[in-house]
């Protein structure tokens, strides 16, 4: 199978030979010197690295050259690759982990309604109960991210991270890799959800799911009624919207073509947004009771 049909084809080798090329501290120091300097000439980015012998500095730099520097007339810059490279080393992921941080969060679990907690431990967000141990949702942050803040700012500045992988998501593209991804509603539970929201990227087989509600926090209709109420995705994390954690009023509208309804309640009035198969918006209305 190829990566279309659902697999990742990646040449070992090759991936091999890169990554060795970046097996020595002395390279990894050129690279972040070109980070933190910009495009630099050979004997600027010699002394910005550390090197006394210029012999030895382009030996290293040489093996860097072509897959993660570019060689220019007026000096050296990073590639691509390169940057990638030294976001890797930077993240601090080969060090010692941050210390563990929870916090109660404004959330009622989906399934026994105690509040929520988010941990965050050995790398990854948690959002879960302590009551009943629901897994609402779990991801990676890099420790980067947790020693520049404390913890309330760390969950703020995971939550606007998450908004945007889920939206680069449902718009197709992937937020690990840039590649294809493709959305589906499943019928069927996945964790708590009964109706998750699940996309796959083609090209390098990641996978999210979530609740539907999720997904629409940038749609126009959603983002208008929760501004005609005082609120907004951009004001708030996502775990503060019953419908981006809960999918129990979700119902299905019709099985061939597949649809389903999400009600969106803010107030009195509520907002029942109907999505097709692939997760994209058909349909919407406001009600309010008589």
């Amino acid at each position: 199978m190829n990566a279309d049909e659902g697999t990742v084809s990646v040449d070992a080798e090759q991936a091999a030979d890169a990554i060795g090329a970046l097996a020595d501290a002395d390279r990894i120091a050129i690279l972040v010197a070109l980070r933190n300097g910009g495009r630099q000439s050979f004997v600027d980015l010699q002394s910005a690295a550390g090197f006394e012998d210029s012999g030895r500095f382009n030996y290293h730099l040489d093996k860097l050259v072509g897959r993660f520097v570019t060689k220019r007339e007026d000096g050296y810059e990073l590639r691509g690759a390169g940057s990638k490279a030294v976001d890797i080393v930077t993240d601090e992921r080969f060090g010692e982990s941050p210390p563990p941080e929870e916090r109660a969060v404004d959330a009622a679990c989906p399934t026994c309604g105690h509040q929520l907690h988010a941990r965050y431990a050995d790398e990854n967000v948690e959002l879960t109960c302590p009551d009943c141990s629901t897994l609402v949702h779990y991801g990676y942050f890099p420790p980067r991210g947790r020693t520049s803040r404390d913890a309330d700012s760390l969950f703020e500045a995971y939550g606007t991270c998450l908004w945007r992988d889920f939206t680069l998501a449902y718009r197709g593209v992937c937020p690990y890799c840039r590649g294809r991804m493709t959305t589906r509603v499943e019928a069927e539970p996945h964790h708590h959800l009964d109706y998750p929201a699940v996309s796959d990227c083609r090209d390098c087989g990641a996978s999210i799911a979530t609740t539907i509600g999720l997904r629409l926090l940038t749609d126009p209709a959603v983002v208008s009624f929760l501004a005609d109420h005082g609120t907004s995705p951009d004001d708030r994390p996502f775990w503060e919207f019953d419908f981006c954690i809960d999918d129990s009023d979700v119902a299905v509208v019709s099985e061939d073509p597949f649809s389903v309804s999400v009600p969106i309640q803010q107030g009195d009035e509520t907002l029942r947004v109907v999505v097709d198969e692939n997760g994209s918006v058909v349909e919407t209305t406001r009600s309010v009771p008589r």
